[in-house]
């Protein structure tokens, strides 16, 4: 039987000596992984027509070619790309209009494009988002926002490129199940690039890309199962301790605040002596769109402690790491901090965060608007790079080029470079793989013994 989609020693540019060799039958459901920079996003657009191989013959997908441009683009035409950074597809504002897109795109009437849209609104807990635009939304329904605008269209090839990497796990099993029940009942074929494994343990058949090569493997053995926890458990206490306004302190000595929506846990503790410095949110209240986001909000961030910031979707988790870090002002109340404190900032998408082409001369950026010589300021970023463990191989590579957990990895790095004080990170570990996501962790308990506060959100 010929394979309905058959690879051959395919090669990935941005790896040497690579070639991926599989085939895949109509309406399997195969789930890829491998660590950061393995090449599953080239991959992945390879599949869905949007890269060309470097020669005929590489990829075959039900007899189409993606050597050819005219192949290309009807393989365009028959799959559907869910990217890793769901903003990266956006085409329109707005919610509804955004989901609607594909299946206007396609020709559909109007009566079935709305029919269509309403379900997957409603499918996909986004119908009170649908007159919204797409960049007030939180990162999980953006990236339910970006499953939608490709399923509405039905595609027989179906690729899902870490399509969950901002969602909770319970967010996770639920639409995950989803696009897999209606893949089963449309036969398509699907492939799922992620390392979340409990992402992959819904697939068919599990694949890694490891040193150019793709090989099976079982995933009771492979090493995304050694661990994918948040880490530092050490520090956690299973006890939680509601308070309206500020921390409250269980038996063990470990902080949380909670309200309905939001945790804030204080999960490294630092040894600060009073006075020492220190962030303070004052009554602070935010509304977003008229809903009130941020209520009479009292915490205090301190010295040596690393504190991360849990809550359900659209709960404003990000709202409140910004009016901490200063990129938001309160509305009412106050946020305190000393004069010469310094920030650092790594965004929810890191590209937002950027302001230079290549990994080195953006990680040189912060130590050179301190003043610093430039051959000091390479030295500095060199040394950073190495420290949170950004392959010396993609230094000179321009930013775009990277996955988005080196995009990740190059935000720390440059955040860290410019020694601040306070360091908040939005979504560190999203789409970092478990070495990246240890070495993350012990930079931020390294960086807490120094003194630093760390402030992350998490899913």
């Amino acid at each position: 039987m010929i394979p309905y989609i058959r690879i051959n020693q395919l090669h990935i540019d941005s790896i040497p000596d690579s070639s991926i060799s599989l085939n895949v039958s109509k309406g399997d459901i195969v789930g890829i992984t491998g660590r950061n920079g393995s090449g599953k996003s080239t991959f992945a657009r390879f599949l869905a027509g949007e890269e060309r191989p470097e020669k005929m013959g590489n990829i075959l997908i039900n007899g189409l070619d993606p050597f050819s441009q005219l192949d290309r683009e009807k393989i365009r035409n028959i799959s559907g790309l869910v990217y890793q950074n769901s903003r990266e597809s956006v085409v329109l504002e707005n919610v509804g209009r955004e989901i609607a897109f594909g299946a206007e795109n396609q020709g559909l009437p109007v009566e079935k494009t709305m029919k269509r849209t309403s379900f997957y609104l409603k499918k996909y807990s986004l119908w009170n988002k649908r007159n919204s635009s797409v960049y007030s939304l939180s990162a999980s329904e953006s990236q339910r926002m970006a499953l939608s605008s490709i399923l509405i269209m039905h595609p027989d090839i179906l690729v899902l490129d870490e399509p969950f990497s901002m969602m909770s796990s319970l967010e996770i099993h639920k639409y995950m199940d989803t696009v897999i029940k209606s893949a089963r009942k449309r036969q398509q074929t699907v492939f799922v690039f992620s390392k979340n494994p409990d992402v992959l343990r819904m697939t068919d058949i599990h694949y890694e890309i490891a040193d150019g090569m793709i090989r099976e493997i079982d995933l009771d053995s492979a090493y995304i199962y050694d661990s994918f926890g948040k880490g530092f458990e050490e520090y956690t206490d299973t006890n939680e301790f509601d308070n309206a306004v500020g921390l409250s302190e269980g038996a063990s000595g470990i902080k949380k605040r909670k309200n309905r929506k939001l945790t804030v846990q204080e999960y490294i503790q630092g040894n600060a002596e009073k006075g020492a410095p220190g962030i303070s949110l004052h009554n602070v209240n935010y509304r977003i769109n008229d809903i009130k986001i941020m209520d009479r909000l009292n915490m205090r961030f301190i010295a040596g402690s690393a504190y991360r910031i849990t809550g359900e979707h659209g709960s404003g988790k990000t709202t409140y790491l910004k009016l901490a870090a200063g990129l938001l002002k309160p509305q009412e109340g106050e946020v305190f901090r000393s004069e010469d404190t310094k920030l650092g900032y790594v965004f929810q998408y890191p590209d937002e965060g950027f302001v230079e082409n290549t990994v080195l001369d953006d990680v040189m950026f912060g130590p050179m608007n301190d003043g610093h010589m430039k051959s000091e300021a390479r030295s500095m970023a060199e040394s950073v790079l190495e420290f949170v463990g950004v392959d010396k191989s993609i230094w000179n590579r321009k930013l775009s080029s990277l996955s988005f957990g080196e995009k990740k990895k190059v935000a720390i790095a440059g955040a860290i470079a410019l020694n601040p004080d306070f360091l908040f990170i939005d979504e560190p570990y999203a789409g970092l793989d478990v070495d990246s996501r240890r070495q993350i962790e012990m930079i931020i308990e390294g960086l807490c013994r120094e003194g630093k506060c760390i402030v992350t959100v998490e899913a």
